[in-house]
Protein backbone atom coordinates (compact mmCIF):
# COMPACT_ATOMS: atom_id res chain seq x y z
CA UNK A 1 0.00 0.00 0.00
CA UNK A 2 2.91 2.36 0.75
CA UNK A 3 4.18 2.17 -2.85
CA UNK A 4 0.73 2.96 -4.24
CA UNK A 5 0.24 5.90 -1.89
CA UNK A 6 3.68 7.23 -2.77
CA UNK A 7 3.04 6.97 -6.51
CA UNK A 8 -0.31 8.69 -6.19
CA UNK A 9 1.11 11.48 -4.07
CA UNK A 10 4.22 12.19 -6.13
CA UNK A 11 3.17 11.20 -9.64
CA UNK A 12 -0.61 11.59 -9.71
CA UNK A 13 -3.37 9.32 -10.92
CA UNK A 14 -1.47 8.12 -13.98
CA UNK A 15 1.31 6.82 -11.75
CA UNK A 16 -1.16 5.21 -9.41
CA UNK A 17 -2.69 3.21 -12.23
CA UNK A 18 0.76 2.18 -13.44
CA UNK A 19 1.71 1.08 -9.94
CA UNK A 20 -1.45 -1.00 -9.63
CA UNK A 21 -0.67 -2.68 -12.94
CA UNK A 22 2.99 -3.22 -12.14
CA UNK A 23 2.40 -4.34 -8.60
CA UNK A 24 4.15 -3.28 -5.40
CA UNK A 25 7.75 -4.35 -5.34
CA UNK A 26 10.98 -3.00 -3.95
CA UNK A 27 11.26 -0.41 -6.73
CA UNK A 28 7.58 0.40 -7.20
CA UNK A 29 8.11 3.94 -5.92
CA UNK A 30 10.69 4.63 -8.63
CA UNK A 31 10.55 5.17 -12.38
CA UNK A 32 9.96 1.49 -13.08
CA UNK A 33 6.52 1.79 -11.52
CA UNK A 34 5.49 4.23 -14.26
CA UNK A 35 7.56 3.53 -17.34
CA UNK A 36 8.95 0.47 -19.07
CA UNK A 37 12.64 0.38 -19.92
CA UNK A 38 11.80 1.06 -23.57
CA UNK A 39 9.64 4.04 -22.65
CA UNK A 40 12.36 5.41 -20.41
CA UNK A 41 14.87 5.18 -23.25
CA UNK A 42 12.52 7.11 -25.54
CA UNK A 43 11.90 9.78 -22.92
CA UNK A 44 15.62 10.24 -22.44
CA UNK A 45 16.09 10.63 -26.18
CA UNK A 46 13.56 13.48 -26.11
CA UNK A 47 15.24 15.30 -23.23
CA UNK A 48 17.68 18.19 -23.56
CA UNK A 49 20.23 16.02 -21.74
CA UNK A 50 20.47 14.09 -25.02
CA UNK A 51 21.17 17.15 -27.13
CA UNK A 52 24.59 17.01 -28.73
CA UNK A 53 27.09 19.82 -28.34
CA UNK A 54 26.67 22.88 -30.52
CA UNK A 55 27.40 21.62 -34.05
CA UNK A 56 30.17 23.15 -36.10
CA UNK A 57 29.34 25.51 -38.95
CA UNK A 58 32.10 24.86 -41.50
CA UNK A 59 30.79 27.47 -43.95
CA UNK A 60 31.15 30.15 -41.25
CA UNK A 61 34.60 30.32 -39.68
CA UNK A 62 33.37 33.11 -37.41
CA UNK A 63 30.48 31.06 -36.04
CA UNK A 64 31.88 30.96 -32.50
CA UNK A 65 33.79 34.23 -32.54
CA UNK A 66 32.69 36.30 -29.54
CA UNK A 67 33.26 39.67 -31.21
CA UNK A 68 31.35 38.48 -34.27
CA UNK A 69 28.47 37.56 -31.96
CA UNK A 70 28.61 41.04 -30.39
CA UNK A 71 28.43 42.63 -33.83
CA UNK A 72 25.63 40.30 -34.87
CA UNK A 73 23.59 41.06 -31.77
CA UNK A 74 23.93 44.79 -32.32
CA UNK A 75 22.74 44.44 -35.92
CA UNK A 76 19.90 42.08 -34.91
CA UNK A 77 18.27 44.76 -32.75
CA UNK A 78 19.07 47.82 -34.89
CA UNK A 79 16.39 49.39 -37.11
CA UNK A 80 18.89 51.33 -39.24
CA UNK A 81 19.13 48.44 -41.67
CA UNK A 82 15.53 48.59 -42.89
CA UNK A 83 13.37 50.72 -45.14
CA UNK A 84 12.74 54.05 -43.38
CA UNK A 85 14.53 52.61 -40.31
CA UNK A 86 11.33 51.13 -38.91
CA UNK A 87 12.22 47.46 -38.52
CA UNK A 88 14.93 45.17 -37.19
CA UNK A 89 15.40 41.41 -37.06
CA UNK A 90 13.90 41.62 -33.57
CA UNK A 91 10.69 43.12 -34.95
CA UNK A 92 9.68 39.62 -36.02
CA UNK A 93 11.92 37.65 -33.67
CA UNK A 94 10.80 39.14 -30.37
CA UNK A 95 12.77 37.81 -27.37
CA UNK A 96 9.71 37.97 -25.09
CA UNK A 97 7.81 35.73 -27.55
CA UNK A 98 10.57 33.11 -27.77
CA UNK A 99 11.94 35.03 -30.76
CA UNK A 100 8.70 34.81 -32.74
CA UNK A 101 6.07 37.53 -33.29
CA UNK A 102 2.72 36.02 -32.28
CA UNK A 103 1.25 36.67 -35.74
CA UNK A 104 -0.15 34.12 -38.22
CA UNK A 105 2.20 35.51 -40.88
CA UNK A 106 5.18 37.76 -40.35
CA UNK A 107 4.69 41.44 -41.04
CA UNK A 108 7.54 43.63 -42.15
CA UNK A 109 7.18 46.46 -44.65
CA UNK A 110 4.29 44.34 -45.94
CA UNK A 111 2.64 41.13 -44.81
CA UNK A 112 4.58 38.00 -45.76
CA UNK A 113 3.22 34.59 -46.65
CA UNK A 114 4.65 32.57 -43.78
CA UNK A 115 4.74 32.25 -40.03
CA UNK A 116 7.82 33.42 -38.12
CA UNK A 117 9.74 30.49 -36.59
CA UNK A 118 11.78 30.86 -33.44
CA UNK A 119 15.54 31.18 -33.79
CA UNK A 120 16.16 29.60 -30.39
CA UNK A 121 18.13 26.42 -31.01
CA UNK A 122 18.43 27.25 -34.72
CA UNK A 123 22.13 26.34 -34.65
CA UNK A 124 21.12 22.67 -34.50
CA UNK A 125 19.01 22.90 -37.64
CA UNK A 126 20.15 21.63 -41.02
CA UNK A 127 17.90 23.65 -43.31
CA UNK A 128 16.32 27.07 -42.92
CA UNK A 129 13.00 28.58 -43.88
CA UNK A 130 9.89 26.43 -44.00
CA UNK A 131 10.95 25.18 -47.44
CA UNK A 132 14.65 24.74 -46.62
CA UNK A 133 15.82 27.21 -49.25
CA UNK A 134 18.91 28.02 -47.15
CA UNK A 135 21.49 25.58 -45.81
CA UNK A 136 23.08 27.72 -43.10
CA UNK A 137 22.09 30.12 -40.39
CA UNK A 138 24.25 32.88 -41.85
CA UNK A 139 22.86 32.63 -45.37
CA UNK A 140 19.32 32.72 -43.99
CA UNK A 141 20.10 35.87 -42.00
CA UNK A 142 20.85 37.78 -45.20
CA UNK A 143 17.44 37.41 -46.82
CA UNK A 144 15.19 39.61 -44.62
CA UNK A 145 17.24 42.76 -45.25
CA UNK A 146 16.56 42.61 -48.98
CA UNK A 147 13.10 41.11 -49.00
CA UNK A 148 10.59 43.70 -50.21
CA UNK A 149 7.99 42.37 -47.74
CA UNK A 150 10.35 42.19 -44.79
CA UNK A 151 12.93 44.93 -44.24
CA UNK A 152 12.92 46.37 -47.76
CA UNK A 153 16.59 47.39 -47.89
CA UNK A 154 19.47 46.25 -50.11
CA UNK A 155 22.88 44.75 -49.47
CA UNK A 156 24.63 47.96 -50.52
CA UNK A 157 22.54 50.00 -48.05
CA UNK A 158 23.24 47.56 -45.23
CA UNK A 159 26.97 47.78 -45.80
CA UNK A 160 26.89 51.56 -46.02
CA UNK A 161 25.42 51.69 -42.50
CA UNK A 162 28.28 49.50 -41.27
CA UNK A 163 31.02 51.42 -43.04
CA UNK A 164 29.68 54.88 -42.20
CA UNK A 165 29.29 54.31 -38.46
CA UNK A 166 32.59 54.39 -36.56
CA UNK A 167 31.39 51.91 -33.92
CA UNK A 168 30.05 49.42 -36.43
CA UNK A 169 33.09 49.82 -38.63
CA UNK A 170 35.44 49.18 -35.72
CA UNK A 171 33.50 46.07 -34.69
CA UNK A 172 33.43 44.80 -38.28
CA UNK A 173 37.15 45.33 -38.75
CA UNK A 174 37.98 43.66 -35.44
CA UNK A 175 36.46 40.48 -36.84
CA UNK A 176 36.70 40.54 -40.63
CA UNK A 177 39.56 42.93 -41.34
CA UNK A 178 39.55 46.19 -43.26
CA UNK A 179 36.16 47.41 -44.42
CA UNK A 180 36.32 47.91 -48.24
CA UNK A 181 36.37 51.69 -48.91
CA UNK A 182 35.00 51.14 -52.43
CA UNK A 183 31.59 50.37 -50.90
CA UNK A 184 31.40 53.92 -49.54
CA UNK A 185 32.10 55.54 -52.91
CA UNK A 186 29.55 58.40 -53.13
CA UNK A 187 29.09 57.84 -56.88
CA UNK A 188 27.44 54.47 -56.26
CA UNK A 189 23.62 54.32 -56.33
CA UNK A 190 21.71 54.55 -53.06
CA UNK A 191 20.22 51.06 -53.40
CA UNK A 192 21.71 48.09 -55.21
CA UNK A 193 21.21 44.36 -54.94
CA UNK A 194 19.93 41.38 -56.96
CA UNK A 195 16.67 41.40 -54.96
CA UNK A 196 14.06 44.07 -54.35
CA UNK A 197 12.36 46.41 -56.80
CA UNK A 198 13.27 46.84 -60.45
CA UNK A 199 15.45 49.92 -59.88
CA UNK A 200 17.43 48.21 -57.11
CA UNK A 201 18.09 45.23 -59.39
CA UNK A 202 19.02 47.41 -62.35
CA UNK A 203 21.47 49.35 -60.21
CA UNK A 204 23.04 46.10 -59.12
CA UNK A 205 23.59 44.71 -62.58
CA UNK A 206 25.20 47.97 -63.70
CA UNK A 207 27.96 47.53 -61.10
CA UNK A 208 31.25 45.97 -62.26
CA UNK A 209 31.42 42.22 -61.48
CA UNK A 210 34.49 42.70 -59.25
CA UNK A 211 32.61 45.24 -57.14
CA UNK A 212 29.60 42.95 -56.92
CA UNK A 213 31.81 40.19 -55.54
CA UNK A 214 33.41 42.57 -53.02
CA UNK A 215 29.97 43.67 -51.83
CA UNK A 216 28.77 40.06 -51.66
CA UNK A 217 31.70 38.95 -49.55
CA UNK A 218 31.25 41.82 -47.13
CA UNK A 219 27.51 41.20 -47.04
CA UNK A 220 28.11 37.52 -46.31
CA UNK A 221 30.17 38.62 -43.31
CA UNK A 222 27.10 40.42 -41.94
CA UNK A 223 25.15 37.16 -42.09
CA UNK A 224 27.99 35.31 -40.42
CA UNK A 225 28.03 37.81 -37.55
CA UNK A 226 24.27 37.52 -37.03
CA UNK A 227 24.58 33.73 -37.09
CA UNK A 228 27.30 33.92 -34.43
CA UNK A 229 24.84 35.76 -32.19
CA UNK A 230 21.94 33.43 -32.97
CA UNK A 231 24.12 30.44 -32.10
CA UNK A 232 24.14 31.72 -28.51
CA UNK A 233 20.35 31.27 -28.29
CA UNK A 234 19.67 27.81 -26.93
CA UNK A 235 16.75 26.06 -25.30
CA UNK A 236 16.57 25.96 -21.52
CA UNK A 237 15.39 22.94 -19.50
CA UNK A 238 11.62 22.66 -19.20
CA UNK A 239 9.40 20.82 -16.71
CA UNK A 240 9.58 17.80 -19.01
CA UNK A 241 13.39 17.85 -19.02
CA UNK A 242 13.50 18.15 -15.24
CA UNK A 243 11.11 15.22 -14.97
CA UNK A 244 13.20 13.01 -17.26
CA UNK A 245 16.43 14.06 -15.58
CA UNK A 246 15.09 12.88 -12.25
CA UNK A 247 13.89 9.63 -13.84
CA UNK A 248 17.35 9.10 -15.26
CA UNK A 249 18.76 9.41 -11.79
CA UNK A 250 16.26 6.75 -10.70
CA UNK A 251 14.87 9.11 -8.11
CA UNK A 252 11.38 10.44 -7.50
CA UNK A 253 10.84 12.75 -10.48
CA UNK A 254 9.82 16.36 -10.50
CA UNK A 255 6.07 16.56 -10.62
CA UNK A 256 4.23 16.68 -13.91
CA UNK A 257 0.46 16.80 -13.98
CA UNK A 258 -1.53 13.60 -14.45
CA UNK A 259 -2.52 14.84 -17.89
CA UNK A 260 1.05 15.67 -18.92
CA UNK A 261 2.24 12.21 -17.91
CA UNK A 262 -0.62 10.56 -19.78
CA UNK A 263 0.10 12.84 -22.73
CA UNK A 264 3.76 11.81 -22.74
CA UNK A 265 2.68 8.18 -22.92
CA UNK A 266 0.42 9.02 -25.86
CA UNK A 267 3.18 10.96 -27.59
CA UNK A 268 5.57 8.02 -27.57
CA UNK A 269 2.86 5.47 -28.37
CA UNK A 270 3.49 4.78 -32.03
CA UNK A 271 0.30 2.84 -32.55
CA UNK A 272 -1.93 5.59 -31.18
CA UNK A 273 -0.36 8.87 -32.30
CA UNK A 274 2.76 8.14 -34.39
CA UNK A 275 4.12 11.53 -33.31
CA UNK A 276 7.64 10.10 -33.16
CA UNK A 277 7.69 9.54 -36.91
CA UNK A 278 8.60 13.21 -37.35
CA UNK A 279 8.95 14.68 -33.87
CA UNK A 280 11.86 12.83 -32.31
CA UNK A 281 15.15 13.64 -30.64
CA UNK A 282 15.81 16.31 -28.00
CA UNK A 283 14.41 19.06 -30.26
CA UNK A 284 11.44 16.88 -31.21
CA UNK A 285 12.11 17.19 -34.94
CA UNK A 286 13.73 14.95 -37.51
CA UNK A 287 14.78 18.09 -39.44
CA UNK A 288 13.06 16.70 -42.52
CA UNK A 289 10.27 17.84 -44.82
CA UNK A 290 6.87 16.22 -44.83
CA UNK A 291 3.54 16.68 -46.53
CA UNK A 292 0.83 17.00 -43.91
CA UNK A 293 -1.75 18.32 -46.36
CA UNK A 294 -1.04 21.96 -45.54
CA UNK A 295 0.27 23.23 -48.87
CA UNK A 296 -1.42 26.10 -50.67
CA UNK A 297 -1.85 25.35 -54.37
CA UNK A 298 -4.44 27.91 -55.40
CA UNK A 299 -5.64 31.37 -54.44
CA UNK A 300 -3.45 34.32 -53.52
CA UNK A 301 -1.26 32.52 -50.96
CA UNK A 302 0.46 29.95 -53.15
CA UNK A 303 3.06 27.90 -51.33
CA UNK A 304 4.49 24.69 -52.74
CA UNK A 305 6.96 24.16 -49.91
CA UNK A 306 10.07 22.04 -50.32
CA UNK A 307 9.48 21.42 -54.02
CA UNK A 308 10.67 24.95 -54.80
CA UNK A 309 12.93 25.31 -51.77
CA UNK A 310 15.06 22.40 -52.98
CA UNK A 311 15.91 24.14 -56.23
CA UNK A 312 16.45 27.45 -54.46
CA UNK A 313 19.10 26.12 -52.08
CA UNK A 314 20.99 24.48 -54.94
CA UNK A 315 21.12 27.76 -56.87
CA UNK A 316 21.92 29.94 -53.86
CA UNK A 317 25.17 31.89 -54.26
CA UNK A 318 25.53 31.86 -50.47
CA UNK A 319 25.20 28.10 -49.99
CA UNK A 320 27.89 25.89 -48.50
CA UNK A 321 29.50 25.22 -51.89
CA UNK A 322 29.33 28.86 -52.98
CA UNK A 323 32.20 31.34 -53.29
CA UNK A 324 31.41 33.06 -49.97
CA UNK A 325 31.43 29.90 -47.88
CA UNK A 326 34.38 29.11 -45.61
CA UNK A 327 33.90 25.37 -45.98
CA UNK A 328 35.89 22.94 -48.04
CA UNK A 329 33.69 21.12 -50.58
CA UNK A 330 34.03 17.85 -48.70
CA UNK A 331 32.58 19.54 -45.61
CA UNK A 332 29.32 20.37 -47.39
CA UNK A 333 27.97 16.87 -46.95
CA UNK A 334 24.29 17.66 -46.66
CA UNK A 335 24.31 19.78 -49.81
CA UNK A 336 26.56 17.50 -51.87
CA UNK A 337 24.50 14.41 -51.15
CA UNK A 338 21.12 16.11 -51.20
CA UNK A 339 18.40 14.04 -52.84
CA UNK A 340 17.38 16.24 -55.75
CA UNK A 341 14.25 14.33 -56.62
CA UNK A 342 11.32 16.69 -56.11
CA UNK A 343 8.80 13.86 -56.40
CA UNK A 344 6.36 14.00 -53.49
CA UNK A 345 7.85 17.26 -52.21
CA UNK A 346 4.94 19.40 -53.35
CA UNK A 347 3.39 20.76 -50.18
CA UNK A 348 6.11 19.37 -47.91
CA UNK A 349 7.33 21.69 -45.15
CA UNK A 350 10.07 21.52 -42.55
CA UNK A 351 9.21 19.74 -39.33
CA UNK A 352 9.39 22.37 -36.56
CA UNK A 353 10.68 21.82 -33.07
CA UNK A 354 8.03 21.27 -30.42
CA UNK A 355 10.01 23.13 -27.81
CA UNK A 356 8.51 26.42 -26.69
CA UNK A 357 5.12 25.76 -28.28
CA UNK A 358 3.32 27.57 -25.49
CA UNK A 359 5.04 30.80 -26.57
CA UNK A 360 5.16 30.38 -30.35
CA UNK A 361 1.51 30.27 -31.45
CA UNK A 362 -0.03 30.41 -34.01
CA UNK A 363 1.08 27.23 -35.75
CA UNK A 364 1.94 25.75 -39.17
CA UNK A 365 3.90 27.42 -41.94
CA UNK A 366 1.11 29.92 -42.55
CA UNK A 367 -0.03 30.32 -38.95
CA UNK A 368 -3.47 28.96 -39.72
CA UNK A 369 -4.06 27.43 -36.28
CA UNK A 370 -4.27 29.44 -33.08
CA UNK A 371 -4.26 26.49 -30.68
CA UNK A 372 -2.61 23.11 -30.28
CA UNK A 373 -6.06 21.52 -30.11
CA UNK A 374 -6.68 22.75 -33.65
CA UNK A 375 -3.34 21.35 -34.78
CA UNK A 376 -4.21 17.91 -33.43
CA UNK A 377 -7.64 18.14 -35.05
CA UNK A 378 -5.91 18.81 -38.38
CA UNK A 379 -4.00 15.56 -38.04
CA UNK A 380 -7.17 13.67 -37.32
CA UNK A 381 -9.17 15.21 -40.15
CA UNK A 382 -6.53 15.16 -42.87
CA UNK A 383 -5.32 11.57 -42.58
CA UNK A 384 -4.85 9.99 -46.01
CA UNK A 385 -5.82 13.23 -47.79
CA UNK A 386 -2.89 13.01 -50.17
CA UNK A 387 -0.23 13.71 -47.56
CA UNK A 388 1.75 11.57 -45.15
CA UNK A 389 -0.60 11.73 -42.17
CA UNK A 390 -1.53 8.27 -40.86
CA UNK A 391 -5.00 7.55 -39.55
CA UNK A 392 -5.26 8.97 -36.04
CA UNK A 393 -8.24 8.80 -33.73
CA UNK A 394 -8.08 10.44 -30.32
CA UNK A 395 -10.73 11.09 -27.71
CA UNK A 396 -11.26 14.57 -26.27
CA UNK A 397 -9.53 13.41 -23.11
CA UNK A 398 -6.51 12.18 -25.06
CA UNK A 399 -6.28 15.47 -26.96
CA UNK A 400 -6.33 17.33 -23.65
CA UNK A 401 -3.58 15.07 -22.29
CA UNK A 402 -1.43 15.45 -25.38
CA UNK A 403 -1.71 19.23 -25.19
CA UNK A 404 -0.74 19.10 -21.52
CA UNK A 405 2.40 17.16 -22.42
CA UNK A 406 3.30 19.59 -25.21
CA UNK A 407 2.92 22.41 -22.70
CA UNK A 408 5.56 20.76 -20.51
CA UNK A 409 8.07 21.34 -23.35
CA UNK A 410 7.96 25.08 -22.70
CA UNK A 411 9.55 27.12 -19.96
CA UNK A 412 7.13 28.77 -17.55
CA UNK A 413 7.60 32.54 -17.47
Amino acid sequence: MFCINTAARRFGLAALLSALIAGCGPSANTASAIWTDTELAILRSLSLDSLEDLPESPSNRFADHSEAASLGKKIFFDKQFSFEQQLSCASCHVPELAFTDGLPRAKGVHATGRNTPSVIGAAWQQWFYWDGRKDSLWSQALVPFESADEMGSSRLEVLRVIGSDKHYKALYESVFGRFPPQILNPTLPKKAGPLGDAQTRENWYRLPPALQKLINRSYANIGKAIAAYERTLSHKPTPFDEYVSALTEDDLPATLSDDAIAGAKLFIDQETTQCLRCHNGPLQTNHGFHNIDSGNFDGDQLDFGRMLGLNAVLLDEFNCLGPYSDAKPEQCTQLRFLNRDTHNLKGAFKVPTLRGLTHTAPYFHDGRYATLEQVIEHYQQHAADGGEIPAIELTETQVHQLVAFLGSLSNVR
